[in-house]
Protein backbone atom coordinates (compact mmCIF):
# COMPACT_ATOMS: atom_id res chain seq x y z
CA UNK A 1 0.00 0.00 0.00
CA UNK A 2 1.36 3.43 -0.93
CA UNK A 3 -0.74 6.06 0.91
CA UNK A 4 -0.84 9.57 -0.46
CA UNK A 5 0.96 12.20 1.66
CA UNK A 6 -1.12 15.21 2.67
CA UNK A 7 1.20 17.42 0.62
CA UNK A 8 -0.28 15.79 -2.48
CA UNK A 9 -3.60 17.46 -1.73
CA UNK A 10 -2.18 20.83 -0.74
CA UNK A 11 0.79 21.54 -2.97
CA UNK A 12 -0.53 21.49 -6.55
CA UNK A 13 -2.02 24.49 -8.28
CA UNK A 14 -4.75 24.20 -10.87
CA UNK A 15 -3.62 24.13 -14.48
CA UNK A 16 -6.49 26.44 -15.39
CA UNK A 17 -6.26 29.10 -12.66
CA UNK A 18 -3.00 30.80 -11.72
CA UNK A 19 -3.01 31.82 -8.07
CA UNK A 20 -1.30 34.99 -6.97
CA UNK A 21 0.00 35.66 -3.44
CA UNK A 22 -3.27 37.32 -2.36
CA UNK A 23 -5.39 34.43 -3.61
CA UNK A 24 -3.09 31.94 -1.89
CA UNK A 25 -3.30 33.81 1.39
CA UNK A 26 -7.11 33.62 1.30
CA UNK A 27 -7.61 30.10 0.08
CA UNK A 28 -4.65 28.15 1.51
CA UNK A 29 -6.05 27.97 5.08
CA UNK A 30 -9.39 26.85 3.62
CA UNK A 31 -7.71 24.15 1.52
CA UNK A 32 -5.73 22.91 4.50
CA UNK A 33 -8.83 22.78 6.69
CA UNK A 34 -10.79 20.98 3.98
CA UNK A 35 -7.99 18.45 3.53
CA UNK A 36 -7.77 17.73 7.24
CA UNK A 37 -11.54 17.30 7.56
CA UNK A 38 -11.66 15.02 4.51
CA UNK A 39 -8.88 12.80 5.85
CA UNK A 40 -9.16 12.91 9.66
CA UNK A 41 -7.12 9.72 10.07
CA UNK A 42 -4.20 11.28 8.21
CA UNK A 43 -4.36 14.43 10.30
CA UNK A 44 -4.65 12.77 13.71
CA UNK A 45 -1.57 13.12 15.91
CA UNK A 46 0.32 9.95 16.79
CA UNK A 47 1.59 9.69 20.38
CA UNK A 48 5.26 8.79 20.25
CA UNK A 49 5.30 9.13 16.46
CA UNK A 50 4.16 5.58 15.63
CA UNK A 51 1.09 3.38 16.27
CA UNK A 52 -0.32 0.04 15.19
CA UNK A 53 -3.72 0.68 13.62
CA UNK A 54 -4.65 -2.73 12.27
CA UNK A 55 -5.03 -5.16 13.89
CA UNK A 56 -5.23 -3.25 17.15
CA UNK A 57 -2.88 -4.05 20.00
CA UNK A 58 -4.04 -6.89 22.30
CA UNK A 59 -6.51 -8.35 19.86
CA UNK A 60 -6.99 -11.89 18.60
CA UNK A 61 -7.59 -13.18 15.09
CA UNK A 62 -8.49 -16.57 13.66
CA UNK A 63 -6.38 -16.46 10.55
CA UNK A 64 -2.65 -17.01 10.25
CA UNK A 65 -2.10 -14.23 7.72
CA UNK A 66 -2.71 -10.61 8.66
CA UNK A 67 -1.85 -7.27 7.11
CA UNK A 68 -0.37 -4.82 9.59
CA UNK A 69 -1.14 -1.14 9.08
CA UNK A 70 1.20 1.21 10.94
CA UNK A 71 0.59 4.94 11.28
CA UNK A 72 3.57 7.25 11.56
CA UNK A 73 3.97 10.95 12.23
CA UNK A 74 6.48 12.16 9.67
CA UNK A 75 7.31 15.17 11.82
CA UNK A 76 8.76 12.79 14.40
CA UNK A 77 10.04 9.86 12.29
CA UNK A 78 10.59 9.08 8.62
CA UNK A 79 11.10 5.31 8.66
CA UNK A 80 9.52 2.34 10.41
CA UNK A 81 10.64 -1.22 11.02
CA UNK A 82 8.49 -4.04 12.40
CA UNK A 83 9.70 -7.29 13.91
CA UNK A 84 7.39 -10.22 14.58
CA UNK A 85 8.62 -12.70 17.18
CA UNK A 86 12.12 -11.33 16.61
CA UNK A 87 12.05 -11.50 12.79
CA UNK A 88 12.03 -8.31 10.73
CA UNK A 89 9.10 -7.95 8.32
CA UNK A 90 9.09 -6.44 4.83
CA UNK A 91 6.84 -3.44 4.17
CA UNK A 92 4.56 -3.56 1.12
CA UNK A 93 5.93 -0.25 -0.11
CA UNK A 94 8.60 2.34 0.63
CA UNK A 95 7.69 3.72 4.06
CA UNK A 96 9.57 7.00 3.63
CA UNK A 97 7.16 9.92 3.28
CA UNK A 98 4.02 7.84 3.87
CA UNK A 99 1.44 8.35 6.58
CA UNK A 100 0.56 4.66 6.67
CA UNK A 101 2.80 1.67 6.04
CA UNK A 102 1.37 -1.75 5.26
CA UNK A 103 3.21 -4.93 6.16
CA UNK A 104 1.52 -7.23 3.72
CA UNK A 105 0.03 -10.54 4.93
CA UNK A 106 2.54 -11.50 7.59
CA UNK A 107 2.31 -15.01 9.03
CA UNK A 108 1.43 -15.39 12.68
CA UNK A 109 2.24 -18.40 14.82
CA UNK A 110 -0.60 -20.06 16.76
CA UNK A 111 -0.90 -18.46 20.19
CA UNK A 112 0.78 -15.25 21.30
CA UNK A 113 2.76 -13.13 18.84
CA UNK A 114 5.03 -10.29 19.89
CA UNK A 115 5.37 -7.22 17.66
CA UNK A 116 7.97 -4.50 18.03
CA UNK A 117 7.44 -1.31 16.01
CA UNK A 118 10.51 0.91 15.81
CA UNK A 119 10.51 4.45 14.44
CA UNK A 120 13.62 6.09 12.98
CA UNK A 121 14.51 9.66 12.08
CA UNK A 122 17.23 9.87 9.43
CA UNK A 123 18.50 6.43 10.40
CA UNK A 124 18.49 7.08 14.16
CA UNK A 125 16.10 5.13 16.40
CA UNK A 126 13.84 7.56 18.24
CA UNK A 127 10.79 5.55 19.35
CA UNK A 128 9.71 1.98 19.98
CA UNK A 129 6.36 0.35 20.70
CA UNK A 130 5.55 -3.21 21.77
CA UNK A 131 2.26 -4.81 20.70
CA UNK A 132 0.68 -8.23 21.15
CA UNK A 133 -1.51 -10.26 18.80
CA UNK A 134 -3.02 -13.66 19.53
CA UNK A 135 -3.72 -16.18 16.75
CA UNK A 136 -6.53 -18.38 18.11
CA UNK A 137 -6.57 -21.89 16.65
CA UNK A 138 -8.38 -25.05 17.70
CA UNK A 139 -5.58 -27.04 16.09
CA UNK A 140 -2.94 -26.05 18.61
CA UNK A 141 -3.13 -27.11 22.28
CA UNK A 142 -1.92 -23.74 23.59
CA UNK A 143 -3.81 -21.48 21.18
CA UNK A 144 -7.44 -22.45 21.72
CA UNK A 145 -8.38 -19.73 24.20
CA UNK A 146 -7.35 -16.06 23.93
CA UNK A 147 -5.94 -14.44 27.07
CA UNK A 148 -8.13 -12.24 29.22
CA UNK A 149 -8.36 -8.71 27.86
CA UNK A 150 -7.91 -9.66 24.21
CA UNK A 151 -10.82 -8.81 21.86
CA UNK A 152 -11.73 -10.39 18.52
CA UNK A 153 -10.53 -8.19 15.66
CA UNK A 154 -12.30 -7.71 12.33
CA UNK A 155 -10.85 -5.24 9.85
CA UNK A 156 -13.77 -4.74 7.47
CA UNK A 157 -15.94 -2.36 9.48
CA UNK A 158 -16.80 1.18 8.41
CA UNK A 159 -14.68 2.69 11.16
CA UNK A 160 -11.56 0.58 10.48
CA UNK A 161 -11.74 1.08 6.72
CA UNK A 162 -11.38 4.86 7.14
CA UNK A 163 -7.64 4.27 7.41
CA UNK A 164 -7.40 2.94 3.87
CA UNK A 165 -10.31 4.41 1.86
CA UNK A 166 -8.44 7.65 0.96
CA UNK A 167 -6.29 5.53 -1.37
CA UNK A 168 -8.01 2.14 -1.71
CA UNK A 169 -11.41 1.18 -3.05
CA UNK A 170 -13.20 -0.75 -0.32
CA UNK A 171 -16.76 -0.62 -1.63
CA UNK A 172 -17.48 -4.23 -2.60
CA UNK A 173 -21.16 -3.89 -3.55
CA UNK A 174 -20.37 -3.67 -7.27
CA UNK A 175 -17.67 -6.32 -7.25
CA UNK A 176 -18.33 -9.06 -9.80
CA UNK A 177 -18.67 -12.57 -8.45
CA UNK A 178 -16.49 -13.75 -11.34
CA UNK A 179 -14.26 -10.78 -12.24
CA UNK A 180 -12.92 -10.70 -15.78
CA UNK A 181 -9.62 -9.30 -14.49
CA UNK A 182 -8.95 -10.89 -11.08
CA UNK A 183 -5.92 -8.67 -10.49
CA UNK A 184 -8.23 -5.64 -10.37
CA UNK A 185 -10.37 -7.10 -7.60
CA UNK A 186 -10.39 -4.74 -4.60
CA UNK A 187 -9.43 -7.80 -2.52
CA UNK A 188 -6.29 -8.57 -4.53
CA UNK A 189 -4.11 -5.67 -3.33
CA UNK A 190 -4.17 -6.75 0.33
CA UNK A 191 -4.88 -10.47 0.14
CA UNK A 192 -2.83 -11.72 -2.78
CA UNK A 193 -0.64 -13.82 -0.47
CA UNK A 194 -3.68 -15.87 0.58
CA UNK A 195 -3.15 -17.89 -2.58
CA UNK A 196 0.56 -17.40 -3.20
CA UNK A 197 2.99 -20.31 -3.13
CA UNK A 198 0.49 -23.03 -2.25
CA UNK A 199 0.13 -26.38 -4.02
CA UNK A 200 -3.65 -26.26 -4.08
CA UNK A 201 -5.95 -23.26 -4.45
CA UNK A 202 -9.71 -23.46 -3.98
CA UNK A 203 -11.63 -22.68 -7.17
CA UNK A 204 -13.43 -19.44 -6.18
CA UNK A 205 -10.29 -18.10 -4.52
CA UNK A 206 -8.12 -18.91 -7.54
CA UNK A 207 -10.17 -16.57 -9.75
CA UNK A 208 -10.74 -13.98 -6.99
CA UNK A 209 -14.45 -14.72 -6.89
CA UNK A 210 -14.47 -13.60 -3.27
CA UNK A 211 -18.10 -12.47 -3.20
CA UNK A 212 -19.22 -15.99 -4.10
CA UNK A 213 -18.65 -16.78 -0.41
CA UNK A 214 -18.32 -13.41 1.34
CA UNK A 215 -21.32 -11.14 1.88
CA UNK A 216 -20.94 -7.65 0.42
CA UNK A 217 -23.85 -6.08 2.29
CA UNK A 218 -25.06 -5.95 5.84
CA UNK A 219 -24.66 -3.69 8.84
CA UNK A 220 -21.59 -3.74 11.01
CA UNK A 221 -18.91 -6.13 9.73
CA UNK A 222 -18.60 -6.44 5.96
CA UNK A 223 -17.51 -9.48 3.95
CA UNK A 224 -18.74 -11.90 6.59
CA UNK A 225 -19.46 -15.53 5.70
CA UNK A 226 -22.77 -17.23 6.45
CA UNK A 227 -22.67 -19.46 9.51
CA UNK A 228 -22.39 -22.34 9.93
CA UNK A 229 -19.84 -22.90 7.15
CA UNK A 230 -21.95 -25.57 5.44
CA UNK A 231 -24.40 -22.87 4.29
CA UNK A 232 -21.64 -21.62 2.00
CA UNK A 233 -19.95 -24.94 1.19
CA UNK A 234 -22.85 -27.33 0.54
CA UNK A 235 -24.40 -25.53 -2.45
CA UNK A 236 -21.24 -26.48 -4.39
CA UNK A 237 -20.06 -29.54 -2.46
CA UNK A 238 -23.11 -31.76 -2.42
CA UNK A 239 -23.02 -34.76 -0.11
CA UNK A 240 -25.21 -37.28 1.63
CA UNK A 241 -23.52 -37.04 5.02
CA UNK A 242 -26.74 -36.19 6.84
CA UNK A 243 -28.14 -39.58 5.89
CA UNK A 244 -25.39 -41.43 7.74
CA UNK A 245 -25.87 -42.86 11.23
CA UNK A 246 -22.73 -41.28 12.69
CA UNK A 247 -21.45 -37.76 12.06
CA UNK A 248 -18.03 -36.44 12.94
CA UNK A 249 -18.24 -33.45 15.30
CA UNK A 250 -17.21 -30.70 12.83
CA UNK A 251 -19.53 -32.21 10.19
CA UNK A 252 -22.47 -32.32 12.59
CA UNK A 253 -21.86 -28.66 13.50
CA UNK A 254 -21.45 -27.61 9.85
CA UNK A 255 -17.92 -26.42 10.63
CA UNK A 256 -16.12 -27.25 7.39
CA UNK A 257 -13.33 -24.72 7.92
CA UNK A 258 -12.28 -26.33 11.20
CA UNK A 259 -10.36 -28.81 9.04
CA UNK A 260 -10.31 -27.25 5.56
CA UNK A 261 -8.75 -23.94 4.55
CA UNK A 262 -11.29 -22.27 2.23
CA UNK A 263 -8.60 -20.42 0.27
CA UNK A 264 -5.50 -22.56 -0.28
CA UNK A 265 -3.29 -25.22 1.26
CA UNK A 266 -0.26 -27.40 0.66
CA UNK A 267 -2.26 -30.45 1.76
CA UNK A 268 -4.72 -32.52 -0.25
CA UNK A 269 -8.37 -31.47 0.07
CA UNK A 270 -7.23 -28.05 1.37
CA UNK A 271 -6.62 -29.51 4.82
CA UNK A 272 -5.10 -27.17 7.37
CA UNK A 273 -2.52 -29.78 8.41
CA UNK A 274 -1.28 -33.17 7.31
CA UNK A 275 -4.17 -35.61 7.82
CA UNK A 276 -2.82 -37.43 10.87
CA UNK A 277 -1.52 -34.21 12.46
CA UNK A 278 -4.93 -32.66 11.90
CA UNK A 279 -6.72 -35.52 13.64
CA UNK A 280 -4.29 -35.70 16.55
CA UNK A 281 -4.75 -31.96 17.13
CA UNK A 282 -8.15 -32.83 18.62
CA UNK A 283 -7.72 -36.53 19.40
CA UNK A 284 -4.49 -36.11 21.33
CA UNK A 285 -4.96 -39.39 23.19
CA UNK A 286 -4.07 -41.20 19.94
CA UNK A 287 -0.57 -39.75 20.14
CA UNK A 288 -0.05 -40.62 23.78
CA UNK A 289 -0.92 -44.34 23.88
CA UNK A 290 -1.03 -47.36 21.57
CA UNK A 291 -3.88 -47.08 19.12
CA UNK A 292 -6.58 -49.78 18.83
CA UNK A 293 -4.63 -52.73 20.32
CA UNK A 294 -1.07 -53.56 21.16
CA UNK A 295 0.69 -55.94 18.84
CA UNK A 296 1.88 -59.36 19.82
CA UNK A 297 5.03 -57.76 21.16
CA UNK A 298 2.87 -55.98 23.72
CA UNK A 299 4.54 -52.66 22.89
CA UNK A 300 3.58 -51.11 19.59
CA UNK A 301 0.03 -50.12 18.69
CA UNK A 302 -1.56 -49.75 15.28
CA UNK A 303 0.29 -47.23 13.07
CA UNK A 304 -1.48 -44.01 12.24
CA UNK A 305 1.00 -42.56 9.73
CA UNK A 306 3.95 -43.14 7.40
CA UNK A 307 3.29 -46.81 6.58
CA UNK A 308 2.08 -47.59 3.03
CA UNK A 309 -1.69 -47.32 2.68
CA UNK A 310 -3.09 -50.72 1.58
CA UNK A 311 -6.28 -49.08 0.30
CA UNK A 312 -4.50 -46.35 -1.70
CA UNK A 313 -1.25 -47.56 -3.29
CA UNK A 314 1.39 -44.86 -3.46
CA UNK A 315 0.00 -42.94 -0.49
CA UNK A 316 1.01 -42.84 3.15
CA UNK A 317 -1.22 -44.46 5.72
CA UNK A 318 -3.18 -41.88 7.78
CA UNK A 319 -6.11 -41.81 10.15
CA UNK A 320 -8.40 -41.33 7.15
CA UNK A 321 -7.27 -44.67 5.73
CA UNK A 322 -9.59 -46.35 8.24
CA UNK A 323 -11.89 -43.57 9.46
CA UNK A 324 -14.19 -41.42 7.35
CA UNK A 325 -13.55 -37.85 8.49
CA UNK A 326 -17.11 -36.72 7.72
CA UNK A 327 -19.67 -39.45 8.42
CA UNK A 328 -20.20 -43.20 8.49
CA UNK A 329 -22.84 -45.87 9.02
CA UNK A 330 -20.44 -47.73 11.29
CA UNK A 331 -19.22 -47.06 14.84
CA UNK A 332 -15.91 -45.23 15.23
CA UNK A 333 -16.50 -43.57 11.86
CA UNK A 334 -14.99 -46.57 10.07
CA UNK A 335 -15.00 -46.47 6.29
CA UNK A 336 -16.10 -49.18 3.88
CA UNK A 337 -18.73 -51.88 4.17
CA UNK A 338 -18.42 -54.53 6.86
CA UNK A 339 -20.57 -56.40 9.35
CA UNK A 340 -18.17 -56.53 12.30
CA UNK A 341 -14.94 -55.03 13.59
CA UNK A 342 -13.16 -58.34 13.05
CA UNK A 343 -14.27 -58.41 9.42
CA UNK A 344 -13.05 -54.84 9.01
CA UNK A 345 -9.60 -55.75 10.35
CA UNK A 346 -9.46 -58.63 7.88
CA UNK A 347 -9.56 -56.10 5.05
CA UNK A 348 -5.80 -55.77 5.64
CA UNK A 349 -4.88 -58.48 8.09
CA UNK A 350 -5.53 -61.89 6.59
CA UNK A 351 -5.88 -64.37 9.42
Amino acid sequence: MKPTPLSHFMGKESNRVKSGPAVKSIFLPFIIALSLSAFPVLAAPVPGGVALLSPSDRSFVETGLVTLVVRMDDKVINDVKVTLNGKEQDAAGNPAGSFHIAFDEIRLSPGMNSLKITGYKDGKRVTEKDCLLFFRSDLDPIAGTPPSGFARYWFHTANNEKVCTPCHRLDFTGTAENPAEPGKSPCHACHRKLMANYRFVHGPAAVWSCTACHETRGSGRKLAVLQPDEKVCLPCHENDWRKKKYLHGPTAAGGCTACHNPHASNENYFLRLNTSDLCVACHDDIASKPHVISGFSGVAGHPVRKSPDPFNPGRDFTCASCHNPHASDFPLMLSGDHSSMFQYCQSCHKM
